[in-house]
């Protein structure tokens, strides 16, 4: 009887070494929508700021660089296809660490969901007003859906390689229209106005609440942490891309911003913010048919936010599905494009219920706005419980790096930084339907709280055995990492 000398097969994983420095900037870049952003939190922005919209966004930059201090931390000590879910678990407990996991999950889902919801409704109706060709918004958004299935299943590089360039595009057609209106400047511009805090009519103030928008419009740097176990050289590039991603774009919504209002006008940013499609006007008003690239550009934005999140929420999900803190399909790798291919269908169908809902028992329009304003709720959670974590795990995993202001003080100040961003989200309260907003995420939350509570009961200890298979941290930070 002849024996059996097979070994057993080792399971598949993610495609190791796949992403380079440009890949994971990009991933960071296209998570943070800048042309979607441009278009949408600009004008919010301009009804706070008026002209001095440059110095909120600089304000919030800075503020963001003090949140990305948390996530550069964490990559260097822990680099981790988990992420927050890794964070989170290390620093507070398994409990805890679950809970950041499902708050990153519904804000990565949620937030393409909108971004591909009013894809539908922006290119439904202007292809009805411009060609008189009326297609249902729901089907543009399912094509928009199907397309980021398709190109997150066959390949991390795949993806990525779209995900550049739909992202370069984006800055480009931005960039090329701001500088057009340098060029070519608004009725009564001044080149030093937005520059001046007294050109805004509430001064001060005015700058911290537009301030308090601007920080909202840089969230998305922390997209490239899950991506760590298929970076080159992890320990390195996520934390080196996750800064120079933030600098790029917060140094791109400085330029822009400054640029609008020397191109719509220093003096009329009231008008600017009241405009439905401030940047069509423009782009109208100067570049006559070109302007179509400018929808071009929401395009791409959408498409390439959509890409970005799938592919860092599904790795989570594949975290967690290995460690056991979600049903095991989650933690399973298609074995011929080494993909998470049941979290990425999962992500992709749970968008696409949640962008039908909105959009058919209330109104298209306000996908966008429901769902962005749940993302929003879910990334402050998600941002000041890895704050905390930070100062106990180093506290705790590595004393001899210990550093009161890198380790304290700057989380705490982030921290605080975001409590008025979370105040202006819920207060004074929205309009219907987006005061439905936190009531749906909370919702969300205690579903995953009793889903917790549902899986420890089924499967005992499962967190706290999730939590010790978390450990790929070394002893020492980045400089000791090969």
């Amino acid at each position: 009887m002849k024996a059996n000398t097979s070994e057993p097969v080792s399971p598949v994983e993610l495609r190791k070494n796949s992403l380079g420095m440009a890949d994971l900037v990009f991933q960071g870049v296209t998570h943070i929508a800048p042309a979607t952003n441009m278009l949408f939190a600009f004008p919010v922005i301009a009804l706070n700021a008026g002209p001095n919209m440059p110095l909120s966004l600089f304000l919030a930059m800075l503020i963001s660089f003090l949140i990305c201090n948390t996530v550069v931390q964490f990559s260097r000590y822990m680099p981790s296809s988990g992420g927050y879910y890794s964070f989170a678990t290390r620093g507070l407990g398994s409990r805890a660490g679950f809970m950041a996991a499902w708050s990153f999950i519904i804000y990565e889902i949620m937030g393409p969901a909108g971004c591909s919801g009013f894809l539908g409704y922006f290119l439904s109706d202007t292809i009805a007003s411009q060609f008189g060709i009326h297609i249902s918004w729901w089907l543009i958004a399912l094509v928009s859906f199907s397309i980021i299935w398709i190109l997150t299943f066959y390949g991390i590089k795949l993806s990525a390689r779209v995900t550049s360039v739909l992202g370069g595009i984006e800055v480009l057609v931005m960039l090329a229209l701001c500088v057009t209106f340098l060029v070519h400047p608004g009725l009564g511009s001044s080149y030093s106005a937005p520059l001046k805090p007294v050109m805004t009519s509430h001064h001060l103030g005015g700058i911290l609440a537009g301030m308090v928008f601007s920080t909202l419009a840089l969230a998305g740097f922390e997209g490239i942490a899950p991506m760590a176990q298929e970076a080159r050289k992890p320990a390195h590039f996520v934390s080196r891309a996750i800064v120079l991603s933030l600098t790029v774009i917060g140094i791109f919504y400085i330029f822009t911003s400054y640029a609008t209002t020397i191109g719509w006008g220093t003096g009329r940013m009231a008008e600017f913010a009241r405009d439905p499609s401030p940047y069509f006007t423009l782009a109208h008003a100067f570049w006559g048919s070109a302007s179509w690239l400018v929808i071009l550009a929401v395009i791409n934005s959408c498409i390439g936010v959509g890409l970005a999140c799938t592919n860092s929420v599904s790795r989570v999900m594949y975290t967690m599905g290995r460690a056991g803190a979600l049903p095991a399909p989650f933690g399973t790798v298609h074995p011929i494009h080494q993909t998470p291919a049941f979290a990425i269908a999962i992500t992709q169908v749970v968008g696409i219920i949640a962008a039908l809902l909105v959009g058919l028992f209330l109104h298209p329009d306000q996908i966008f706005g429901v769902l962005e304003t749940i993302t929003t709720l879910a990334i402050i959670v998600i941002y000041v419980m890895a704050n905390f974590a930070l100062t106990f795990y180093i506290r705790r995993e590595h004393p001899e790096n210990f550093s009161p202001w890198q380790h304290v003080v700057v989380p705490t100040l982030a921290t605080i930084a975001l409590v008025p961003v979370l105040f202006v989200t819920v207060y004074p309260a929205p309009s219907w339907p987006i005061n439905l907003a936190p009531y749906l995420y909370g919702l969300a939350i205690v579903i995953g709280f009793v889903y917790m509570l549902w899986r420890e009961w089924c499967v005992p200890g499962t967190l706290n055995r999730s939590a010790q298979m978390l450990i790929r941290s070394g002893t020492a930070p980045v400089d000791s990492f090969d």
